[in-house]
């Protein structure tokens, strides 16, 4: 009898900690920094969490022949994060160019850390534009 309910208490423990160990689900949300007729720029997953791989993305009507840029941080200085652009391969863009870097964060004692992101485009017919964002990243 006692070992039946050892056994029954060890099933519900074991039951217990399977059901707790359910994967997290993917955030697949993006956070849009700039949206116009032209160009926008989004960062997925848009939560912006720390530690985990960040992807941003850039869509542009116009050809680029360059793309710089950088997050740093504002609330606390966490060295320059360099960003760099691959253009990607989109035969049903409608014409746009798609343009992705992929980056992380690091973590620090702010979960709510401010990050300043500095984008540079520059553009085939010689125009530059310079794009600013501030953002918070969470953990």
């Amino acid at each position: 009898m006692q070992n039946s309910i050892i056994c029954h208490v060890c099933l519900l423990m074991f039951l217990l900690v399977l059901a707790a160990c359910q994967p997290q689900r993917a955030d697949h949300s993006t956070r849009v920094f700039t949206q116009g007729p032209d160009i926008s720029l989004g960062l997925t997953p848009g939560t912006v969490p720390v530690e985990t791989p960040l992807r941003l993305q850039l869509v542009s009507r116009q050809p680029i022949s360059n793309i710089t840029a950088d997050v740093t941080g504002v609330s606390m200085y966490m060295g320059v994060v360099p960003l760099r652009f691959q253009k990607l391969s989109t035969p049903d863009s409608g014409g746009a160019e798609q343009w992705q870097a992929e980056f992380l964060l690091g973590a620090c004692s702010d979960p709510a850390m401010l990050w300043q992101l500095n984008v540079t485009v520059q553009f085939a017919d010689g125009r530059k534009l310079s794009l600013k964002e501030q953002f918070n990243s969470s953990w």
